[in-house]
């Protein structure tokens, strides 16, 4: 079914979802939710962005093909395409998300927490999901989904004609054309053309004793941030790091290689629409089996951790298959999430112009905070063996830094790494003087 032939096809039931979810988004408007990392002066001049509700629709190309191939036996399969399509569509959803079926072949969509380039994309992950789902099915082969997305005034959709401006708006998009892909992620090199030279520390994982993890930041972790331009800065170069990375993983699995690598970014740079977009989209492009062992590192604010734009990043993002660590300040274990979902909680040293004593207390304190609420934990940026060691016996299971190994530019192979290996210069003295 087209977009030009929506009139008098949508279901009432679904007209009158359309129009309470509007209404839901309008009365919500002057709401003081909590906005992860965004200025309120900020949050005022975005919400006109608000106030428009994206629309998808699904259309399933090829189904009207398919039916006449298999005549009798249609019936069957239909249930079966139908049944996978929802299911599929609201996996996706969240609450406030209304969808109803769009004719014989196709969904109509609603996110009433998503802006319209996050729509979008995740409109593109679901429909990929449906046809990866529906081409175990034999039958069939050669069925596509289509997907359009439109940005509807909030108020057209809660006191118009619904059906009408719906209707309006798919077949608008439909005459524009198609959206170009988004551009390929950066080279490593352009990233550092770019200022935001990056590389990565083998991280020591002492349970299984390797250097089998790599986390890839930059040099010199960001200052707190006092205005936006700064927030702004974080986000590019965490950009460019995500994209700088997933050309590095490209490499490796042209190779047939994989190795888990952690991302470490700026919570702020979750701060809009356009930024979890563009992020997402770079997160996608890595391979899908280097994305199974990825995991991705967010710096926790100072007015906690599980804030609207981390939430929404998740919502969009989950469909990638990442995993979720959170950094958080040394001094500061009390602003440690809760340990649903997280693959592990990190402190970085890197820079901090603390005594070794009192780092070492520190270190003590968080992990056993950490242990109590069941979370594995990570410390980065150890520069001597006392600090090494401290943070082993304070339950942390992955250390890193220079008196572990220097970091790297590049993806190295997994190394055995024992204790004694902290104490390589000792040996290579004491074999000199022997």
């Amino acid at each position: 079914m087209k977009p030009s032939d929506a009139k008098g096809r949508l279901g009432a039931g679904l007209l009158k979802s359309l129009a309470e979810a509007a209404r839901r988004l309008l009365q919500e408007q002057d709401t003081d939710r909590p906005i992860g990392g965004v200025s309120r002066h900020r949050l005022a001049a975005e919400r006109a962005d608000e106030a428009m509700v994206p629309v998808c629709a699904f259309h399933m190309v090829g189904l009207a093909e398919v039916q006449e191939r298999l005549a009798d036996r249609w019936p069957v399969l239909a249930e079966k395409v139908h049944a996978t399509a929802r299911s599929v569509i609201q996996r996706h959803l969240v609450r406030g998300d209304v969808f109803d079926q769009h004719g014989e072949d196709g969904y109509l969509v609603l996110f009433s927490t998503l802006g319209p380039a996050e729509a979008e994309f995740k409109s593109r992950i679901i429909a990929r999901e449906i046809v990866e789902r529906l081409l175990g099915e034999n039958e069939t082969a050669g069925l596509n989904v289509a997907t359009q997305c439109a940005a509807i005034p909030a108020d057209a959709l809660a006191d118009g004609d619904v059906e009408f401006v719906v209707g309006r708006a798919l077949q608008a998009v439909e005459t524009l054309p198609a959206a170009a892909d988004p551009a390929p992620a950066a080279s490593a090199f352009e990233a550092a053309e770019a200022g935001a030279t990056h590389s990565y520390s083998p991280v020591w994982d002492t349970r299984q004793m390797t250097l089998l993890h790599f986390r890839a930041h930059f040099p010199q972790p960001w200052d707190e941030f006092d205005d936006r331009v700064r927030e702004v800065e974080a986000y590019k170069a965490d950009l460019a790091l995500v994209r700088a990375v997933a050309v590095d993983l490209q490499g490796l699995a042209a190779e047939g290689r994989r190795l888990p690598v952690t991302v470490s970014i700026e919570h702020s740079s979750l701060a809009s629409n356009s930024q979890r977009a563009s992020l997402v989209q770079a997160l996608a492009a890595i391979p899908v089996a280097a994305r199974r062992i990825l995991t991705l590192e967010i710096s926790a604010p100072a007015d906690g951790f599980w804030t609207y734009g981390c939430k929404s990043f998740l919502e969009m993002s989950r469909p990638l298959g990442l995993g979720l660590a959170a950094r958080v300040r040394l001094d500061e274990p009390q602003a440690m999430p809760s340990a649903g979902g997280l693959k592990a909680v990190a402190t970085d040293l890197t820079g901090l112009p603390r005594r070794e004593t009192a780092s070492l207390r520190l270190l003590t304190a968080f992990g056993g905070l950490a242990r109590a609420q069941d979370h594995e934990c990570a410390a980065y940026g150890l520069s001597s063996r006392a600090l090494v060691l401290g943070a082993i016996g304070a339950g942390f299971r992955y250390v890193a830094g220079p008196a572990v190994h220097p970091d790297v530019p590049g993806l190295s192979t997994a190394l055995r790494f024992e204790p004694i290996d902290l104490y390589a210069d000792v040996q290579r003295v004491a074999a000199r003087s022997s």
